[in-house]
This record gives C-alpha cells, sequence and structure tokens, in this order.
C-alpha cells in the first residue's frame, strides 16, 4: 500500500502469530480481563497503552484472539469509550503542537506544510468517522482545536 503523503511504498500492518488455543496459558477468566480493560480505560490510558499493558504484565497476547472482541468493542459496550477515536486524537495534538512551534517560528515553511498535510489527514478520518458514526454527524473540529 502506498503512503498518503510521500512517493514512497512501505509495507502495511503486521501479521499476529497464529496460536490454536490462546487461553491454555491464561491466569485470567474472561470477566477479569474484561474488568481490567475498564479499569485501565479509568486510569486514563488509551486502548494501545491497555493493549501493551495487558500483553506485557498479564499475558493476554490480544483481547481479538481471548474475546472475540477488541480492546474498542469492550470499552464500548461498557459505556466508557473515548468521545473521540485514538487516531483523531494524536493527529490533533501532533496539529497543535506543530502550531505552537510555528506560532514562534514563523518562516519554518517545512513545519507548515506539515501541519497543511495532519489538517488533511484530520478532516479526512473526520469525514469517514461521521459517514460510519463514530462521532456525531454534528461534531466540529472547531472545539478541539
Amino acid at each position: 500500500m502506498a503512503r498518503m503523503h510521500t512517493r514512497k511504498r512501505g509495507k502495511s500492518g503486521s501479521s499476529k502469530d497464529y496460536d490454536e488455543d490462546p487461553k491454555k496459558y491464561l491466569i485470567l477468566s474472561d470477566e477479569e480481563i474484561k474488568n481490567l480493560v475498564i479499569s485501565l480505560n479509568k486510569e486514563g490510558l488509551t486502548r494501545s497503552q491497555i493493549g501493551i499493558r495487558l500483553r506485557d504484565q498479564h499475558a493476554v497476547a490480544g483481547t481479538k484472539a481471548v474475546l472475540g472482541k477488541k480492546i474498542g468493542t469492550i470499552l464500548r459496550e461498557s459505556g466508557a469509550g473515548l468521545p473521540i477515536p485514538e487516531d483523531l486524537n494524536s493527529l490533533i495534538q501532533r496539529y497543535k503542537n506543530v502550531r505552537k512551534h510555528l506560532a514562534m517560528n514563523k518562516k519554518d515553511m517545512a513545519n507548515q506544510r506539515k501541519s497543511q498535510l495532519i489538517m488533511s489527514k484530520i478532516l479526512r478520518l473526520v469525514r469517514y468517522y461521521k459517514s460510519n458514526n463514530y462521532i456525531a454527524s454534528n461534531w466540529s473540529l472547531e472545539k478541539v482545536l
């Protein structure tokens, strides 16, 4: 798959190791894993940070293999999901950091272009999330920026 804002190509994604029975080495039950995911979310961790913590500290290789549900689905079902998706939130934070840099360095044209590219990715993601009902159709980017 080609990259969005460069001329190079690259490999996209990664593959999980296949394991016939992912539950054979687990100490935690399914309900304990769900409660752990919800409690880690209440601590303020993002979905990717929750997955890393589950993998490293609790030997849960992946919730999709064990429970049949992703971390985001578990959080949505419990009512503890994020108001906006994690990838959109990280892009917004990157955009804010670049704009703060540009306020101090007005002649930095490379970062001016970078801010334009980040904003185009944000707008593309917002359009996708609105069309698939991940965020409300009246959600505005102006509130966040």
